[in-house]
């Protein structure tokens, strides 16, 4: 392209040229961002002197001898709602190699580079290395983990969000990772609409913050697990906007337009091109032949640098412009541990699931760092019980909560261990028969029975519709976003023609724009998939007018009915799962779940009065059922399956006491009969 270079076209697409879109606009989100930051002076005074002084390093030949090789530390932070965007390790490394390989030029595909440009295919001799080291020197695998609603970035490119959510809540270090120690990798679930990755050039407006990074999408990341061959090559695309090149059309984000031709991307050997979206080998819009087979483009086959590239992207690292030089200094390297092989200092595993059933299998991988070549593992419970592979899939036959262990070692001298109790439940195949009821007159939400990660869900006695307990969510202060699960046992639905799934439930917003959202959702198989069955928002899911706190009147109590429980959710190990995701509302609250057959109890069909009470609940010995001012005549008891276990009759009152001590303890119904009305409700014997 054109040698000479005008450093204004930076300023006005300083940030709207590192994006790289998935959509076929190619527009970037950053333009409101752009718009602030040429509003404050010191930026634009900085940005100005920034770019005269690497253009005028470039032309000193600041890039460093050939033959050395620059290798950065470099560290993954995996932003994530524990959805899809949870990634593995293998994934994450696996973007590693083919970013190495990428900017090494030893990707097999650049022997079908058009042979025009054969000879300009750069070796970069630039490297990325996983730190070892975090910033307070412990030991780690490189790679970090965050657990945050704001893995979800899906209008504006807003990444401080994401940096901030990895400084305090990252299950390694909490604090800033300077960016002139580490390249830091935001992996999220979506950093920006439709955008894959995006990074900055080279500046010291961001000092040394986490912010002088590079953001990209999880499916963009790797080409296994989420990823994909073609959409891994956004990596190297955006380390070379991060080092300083821009596009091969010029900075802009609009590949395409003929006014491109009359652009620069300040590089002497990428021909003047208006940009590509695809491969046409043949394009010569501007004149010349164009190079889009080059990373900096947006075509699909995309595979090399330019020795000119190279050059511009050397001397980023030899500037202390953004601080990229001294990402390789020798102090660097030995503050961040790439200076030597990295030590064995984690004994770690994790599985696909640690939630099955009888008969089936959990796959476990090792997770141990660095470099471990012997394993020994003890899974109790499980076959094979004992192994010394690093992967393993074990089966479960019996229901249970189980151990497992894991030795490692990385030179048969030292050992690390790690033992997880009671990590791995295992569920009966044929799970609890219905009809099923539950008031959450219990003391927790303990496994077997339920199952929750973050512990936002619990019993409370603060309130109920009725008993003395009932479920509860806390979701007031919580970040928009964030989802709360909660899993149940297994249930056996096999055999059945038509199933009744119900609850009580209470909730209001704090404000009109509150967005929460509850969803139901079924699995046939386990929990190995779940698939949703009903969603209540909005105006379905409120019960009562907007507070800042909320604790439920029993007249602000609605009931939930789930009818898409159908085939081929009749099975022995149906599960169910509440999902609520918070949108800035107040507590939810869930009492009196019941699953049952049409023609069991036919508690769904029966209209509540409230003027009866049913006291105390739950009881030991004495029942006490009450009217305010009909007539009780009888009552019924059943348990769970719908068989009687107490009856009787007696004369015209409003008020009997029941002796329930010869009952065993458990969840029954009572039936009561009354002047042309029969009432069941729900008691726990203990």
């Amino acid at each position: 392209m054109k040698k000479i270079f005008i450093p204004i076209l930076f300023i006005s697409f300083y940030f709207t040229a590192f994006s790289q879109n998935i959509t076929e606009s190619n527009e970037c989100g950053q333009h409101k961002m752009l718009k602030k930051l040429l509003l404050n002076p010191k930026f634009l005074k900085m940005h100005l002197a920034e770019q005269n002084q690497l253009i005028n390093e470039e032309k000193i030949k600041l890039g460093g001898p050939k033959g050395v090789v620059y290798q950065i530390p470099i560290v993954f932070h995996l932003v994530h709602n524990n959805g899809p965007e949870k990634i593995d390790r293998s994934q994450i490394l696996d973007a590693l190699s083919i970013l190495n390989r990428d900017m090494r030029g030893q990707n097999p595909d650049t022997a079908s580079v058009d042979s025009l440009f054969q000879g300009i295919i750069a070796d970069n001799e630039i490297e990325f290395v996983l730190a070892t080291k975090a910033p307070d020197g412990s030991c780690f695998s490189g790679i970090t983990r965050t657990l945050s609603p704001f893995s979800f970035n899906t209008g504006d490119i807003n990444g401080i969000d994401q940096v901030n959510a990895v400084i305090a809540l990252n299950d390694v270090y909490n604090g800033n990772w300077p960016g002139d120690q580490y390249l830091n990798v935001f992996v999220c679930g979506a950093v920006g609409s439709g955008i894959a990755g995006y990074t900055y050039y080279p500046s010291n407006f961001f000092g040394n913050s986490m912010e002088n990074g590079i953001w990209l999408r999880h499916d963009y990341c790797g080409s296994i697990g989420t990823g994909s061959v073609s959409s891994s090559r956004t990596f190297a695309h955006e380390v070379g906007h991060w080092l300083n090149l821009p596009h091969t059309w010029g900075s802009t984000n609009e590949p395409g337009l003929p006014s491109n031709c009359s652009s620069d991307d300040g590089v002497a050997d990428t021909p003047n091109t208006i940009g590509s979206r695809w491969c046409n080998y043949n394009e010569t819009t501007c004149g010349t032949h164009s190079n889009i087979e080059n990373y900096m483009e947006y075509s699909s086959c995309r595979k090399m640098f330019t020795n000119g590239q190279k050059s511009r992207m050397r001397t980023a690292l030899n500037s202390n412009v953004g601080g990229r030089n001294n990402l390789w200094t020798p102090s660097n390297m030995a503050a961040t541990g790439i200076d030597v092989a990295p030590p064995f200092c984690k004994a770690g595993f994790f599985a696909n699931s640690y939630i099955t059933c009888s008969g089936d299998s959990i796959l476990f991988e090792d997770d141990s760092y660095h470099n471990p070549i012997g394993w020994q593992w003890d899974f109790e419970g499980g076959s094979p019980s004992i192994s010394s592979l690093p992967i393993n899939q074990v089966t479960y036959n019996q229901s249970g909560i189980y151990d497992v262990d894991l030795t490692a070692t990385a030179d048969n001298i030292s050992f690390l261990t790690e033992s997880k109790p009671d990590i791995i439940t295992v569920l009966d195949y044929n799970g609890v028969s219905i009809p099923y009821y539950e008031g959450f007159e219990i003391s927790n939400l303990s496994s077997p029975s339920w199952f929750q990660e973050e512990n936002s869900w619990e019993v409370t006695s603060q309130v109920s519709y009725n008993g003395a307990k009932c479920l509860k969510l806390n979701n007031n202060g919580v970040d928009e976003g964030t989802k709360h699960f909660l899993e149940s046992q297994t249930f056996d639905l096999s055999g059945a023609t038509k199933v009744y799934f119900s609850f009580k439930y209470a909730f209001s917003n704090k404000y009109y724009w509150n967005d929460d959202q509850l969803k139901i959702l079924a699995s046939n198989d386990c929990g190995k998939t779940w698939s949703v069955r009903k969603v209540l928002q909005n105006s379905q899911l409120v019960t009562a007018s907007n507070t800042t706190s909320f604790t439920p009147l029993f007249s602000q109590w609605k009931e939930a009915s789930v009818t898409s429980i159908v085939l081929p959710y009749f099975v022995p190990n149906f599960r169910f799962k509440f999902e609520f995701i918070s949108g800035g509302g107040n507590d939810l609250y869930i009492d009196n779940l019941n699953i049952s057959f049409e023609d069991v109890t036919n508690v769904n069909s029966l209209s509540y009065d409230q003027h009866f009470q049913l006291f105390p609940n739950p009881t030991f010995s004495a029942l006490t059922i009450k009217h305010k001012n009909k007539i009780i005549s009888g009552y019924k008891i059943i348990d769970v399956y719908g068989k009687e276990i107490l009856s009787k009759n007696f004369s015209a009152c409003n008020q009997q006491t029941i002796d329930v001590s010869s009952i065993s303890k458990g969840y029954y119904f009572i039936v009561i009969d009354s002047e042309f009305l029969k009432q069941t409700l729900p008691f726990f014997k203990d």
